[in-house]
């Protein structure tokens, strides 16, 4: 009983240290420094965006994005760019 314990222990270990040595070893930052700035515009390229014709989200950073009327839209494909143009004549 006791090699099973064992043996469910250490697997559980091996498992942790190779999960968190293929995602890589994060450091922790030092008094708030660090890459915050680049972390902030990776957020934001993450974000999640909903097409208006389409209802769809896509994430900003392979959106489509243009300006119409003076505001910002983002599309999932040049198709739904399209058809809103053609719906929202400027």
């Amino acid at each position: 009983m006791y090699r099973l314990i064992l043996v469910s222990l250490l697997l559980t270990i091996l498992y942790y240290l190779l999960r968190r040595m293929f995602r890589g070893f994060k450091t922790p930052l030092q008094n708030g420094q660090g890459n915050s700035s680049a972390q902030s515009q990776d957020d934001v390229q993450d974000q999640m965006i909903q097409d208006p014709i389409c209802q769809i989200f896509v994430p900003r950073r392979i959106a489509l994005i243009e300006q119409i009327g003076g505001r910002e839209y983002c599309f999932c494909s040049k198709e739904c760019a399209g058809k809103f143009r053609d719906e929202h004549p400027v």
